[in-house]
């Protein structure tokens, strides 16, 4: 049992929810730790500010805290979002109380869901992968074959009809080759064997990666690395993992201003994250974190939810088919990849196993 105040301020800065109490004029009055991390502010920045100033004035936290002061109960909301000051959002299950000893104040245990729900969205890119893939042989398969007769006749044609009608045969065999490229792009989802794993630095990966984008589509832009030394290797297949990180570098090649675009590549060590394996028997841990981030202007809100599907772009020309190769590589290797709001732009991170010799050790 806490023996003084200085046990107590221990004891609730090690909790692992964020508490909140608010005094009688709707300002803070205490924050533990844990609510310090999910606001992004101190204690110290926090110390006297109202809800409304951080939260906005129509925060639907505002609304429960003044129920629970009218009705002197509990009260609880699951899904809640938080609009920061700051810009952010956060997700979370609250649940406020009032706080007998002091009359109108208002305790609140604020659990963030945002992770959570990341990690369903993404347990279930493993399925859409596997639709995507069965859905491209089946196109390949069924669609490839009529057009080659469509554009064979076309062809055919050419010399037997009149000069008006050329263009129209013409417009036929440059559709045909369109649809085509695109049965081309949407093969990359299909069986393409077992994946050939073997302990990966990371690091060379991204190295080359950084290369061909520095020499290509991203010459115009800087590039930052900020590099875990001590991570162990990933247990996977090179040259896949290279086609991941190069979708999503260009991806934020593509996104970054043209004058002051930046993208940053970073690595760290991570635990908390299991998932269960393909066999549903074991889980595994997934320590290995690579984020790409680039100062563009993000992902649009309703597109978030959607973002690795296939065929969902948020380029008037974008084919839609980057992030979802991105995501079913990331699954074949048991591991996930997500977005983040990076306040400006985009974050995307990967979280992959690391080589059997290397798991439950921590990072040197």
């Amino acid at each position: 049992m806490p023996q003084s105040p200085g046990d107590l301020a221990l004891l609730l800065d090690n909790l692992p929810s964020a508490l909140l109490l608010v005094d009688d004029r709707d300002r803070f009055a205490y924050l533990n730790m844990a609510a310090e991390q999910l606001l992004g502010s101190s204690r110290k920045q926090l110390a006297g500010r109202s809800l409304a100033e951080e939260f906005g004035g129509d925060a639907v936290l505002l609304d429960l805290v003044g129920q629970v002061r009218r009705r002197g109960i509990s009260v609880s909301d699951h899904g809640m979002r938080l609009a920061l000051r700051r810009g952010a959002e956060v997700t979370v299950d609250a649940h406020l109380a009032p706080v007998v000893e002091s009359p109108g104040s208002v305790v609140a245990l604020l659990n963030r869901r945002s992770h959570a729900e990341r990690i369903d969205l993404e347990l279930m890119q493993r399925t859409a992968g596997r639709s995507a893939a069965a859905l491209a042989s089946t196109l390949a398969h069924e669609v490839r074959n009529p057009l080659s007769g469509i554009r064979g006749a076309a062809q055919l044609l050419e010399g037997s009809v009149g000069e008006e009608d050329r263009p129209l045969l013409s417009l036929i065999v440059e559709e045909t080759d369109r649809i085509c490229r695109l049965l081309d792009s949407m093969e990359a989802f299909a069986d393409m064997g077992p994946l050939r794993r073997a302990p990966v630095n990371i690091h060379l990966v991204l190295e080359h990666v950084r290369r061909v984008a520095e020499s290509g589509f991203a010459r115009h832009l800087e590039i930052e690395e900020a590099y875990d030394p001590s991570l162990p290797a990933v247990d996977g297949d090179r040259d896949r993992l290279v086609q991941l990180f190069l979708n999503l570098v260009k991806n934020a090649a593509e996104a970054a201003p043209a004058r002051g675009g930046r993208i940053r590549i970073s690595t760290h060590y991570q635990h908390g994250l299991r998932i269960a394996e393909a066999t549903g028997r074991q889980r595994r841990e997934l320590p290995i974190t690579v984020e790409i981030r680039d100062n563009g202007p993000g992902v649009p809100p309703e597109l978030v939810d959607c973002l690795f599907d296939p065929f969902v772009s948020g380029r008037p020309q974008g084919k839609g088919l980057g992030l979802a190769l991105v995501a079913k590589i990331a699954t074949d290797h048991g591991g996930v990849v997500s977005y983040l709001p990076g306040e400006p732009g985009a974050v995307f991170r990967v979280r992959l196993p690391a080589a059997r010799a290397f798991e439950g050790e921590e990072a040197a």
